[in-house]
């Protein structure tokens, strides 16, 4: 009589102990999948950043030359902002230079820190401190600073092929 009561609760606590395994193994494979969805297509992380793509500033999104304003991600925790600016006053100041940044996201921000600085050889100012920082609201389409500047993804720019187009008014 002792002995199928001991057989039972051998089995049921076979059947617990494989119950809670199989919870275990569930929850991990969620948080693997959680984790991977995080990631953007080019192995980013976050899922709000292309990485090793180019966010083109609003004005110079038609210019093909080079000479233009843009951030890159090169990694889950660095960057590169590339500005470039030549006056057309008297002074003919040109501001040419890469900023190496560090960065974190924090919601849907994206938080950079000066790292390093290179000038273009035609730079005349050698303005950058290394306190820069930006703030930015994070997509992978687009940036939007905290002054409310847009930088493009250049992919993203192949679907609105018109935006930035001389010919809006015509």
């Amino acid at each position: 009589m002792l002995s199928p009561l001991i057989k039972f609760k051998g089995e049921f606590m076979k059947k617990k102990i494989l119950g809670v395994a199989f919870c275990i193994i569930a929850a991990v494979m969620l948080f693997c999948v959680f984790a991977g969805c995080s990631r953007t297509a080019s192995g980013g992380e976050m899922g709000t950043l292309e990485l090793n793509k180019k966010y083109i500033h609003e004005s110079y999104v038609q210019d093909k030359d080079g000479n233009y304003s843009y951030y890159i991600f090169t990694s889950a925790d660095e960057g590169e902002h590339h500005y470039y600016y030549a006056g057309i006053d008297s002074n003919s100041r040109i501001y040419s230079y890469t900023i190496h940044f560090r960065y974190k996201i924090v919601g849907e921000m994206a938080h950079c820190f000066f790292d390093s600085v290179e000038y273009g050889v035609d730079d005349t100012e050698k303005t950058v401190s290394s306190d820069w920082t930006r703030s930015l609201g994070a997509d992978t389409d687009f940036l939007m600073s905290t002054s409310g500047t847009y930088y493009f993804n250049e992919d993203y720019l192949k679907e609105i092929p018109n935006f930035g187009a001389d010919d809006a008014n015509t």
